[in-house]
C-alpha cells in the first residue's frame, strides 16, 4: 500500500468488505444524511499500481469538480464521503481528507486545486517541450 493510500486508510471512519459494498454504502449514506438531502458517496476503485499518481492526477481533479458542481466548498463536507475500494478492502473517508491529502501530495493549495479543477477551472498547466 502506498504512503498516500495508507494515510487515507488511517483516516477511514468505517470499513467494510467489498462484497458488502451496497449495504455498507447505503448505511453510511443513511447515517450521514441531513434532513431530506441524502448524503453522497463518491466511489473510487484504486488500480493495482501507481495508486498515488492515480489519486493525485485523476481522482483529485474529478472529485474537486464533483464537489464544486454540487456547491460544496473545498476541502469537502461530511455529507459527501469517499468510498475507497483498495486491495485491502472498502474504506469510507471524508471527502475533505482525500482532497486535502491529495492536493498536498501534488503540491497544491486548496485554492489552487479549486482554480484548476473546479467547474470553471483552467485545468493543469500545459507542459512545455
Amino acid at each position: 500500500m502506498s504512503s498516500l493510500v495508507e494515510r487515507l486508510v488511517s483516516r477511514a471512519f468505517v470499513s467494510a468488505a467489498p462484497s458488502e459494498a451496497n449495504d455498507a454504502i447505503g448505511g453510511v449514506r443513511e447515517a450521514r444524511s441531513v434532513g431530506a438531502a441524502p448524503a453522497l458517496s463518491y466511489e473510487v476503485a484504486l488500480p493495482a499500481f501507481a495508486t498515488d499518481e492515480y489519486l493525485t492526477s485523476t481522482v483529485l481533479p474529478r472529485l474537486v469538480y464533483f464537489l464544486d458542481c454540487h456547491g460544496v466548498k473545498l476541502p469537502g463536507s461530511p455529507e459527501v464521503f469517499v468510498s475507497l475500494f483498495t486491495s485491502e478492502g472498502l474504506f469510507f473517508i471524508e471527502s475533505a481528507d482525500l482532497v486535502s491529502l491529495a492536493a498536498e501530495s501534488r503540491g497544491l493549495t486548496l485554492e489552487e486545486a479549486h482554480r484548476r479543477y473546479g467547474q470553471n477551472g483552467s485545468g493543469d498547466p500545459l507542459l512545455l517541450g
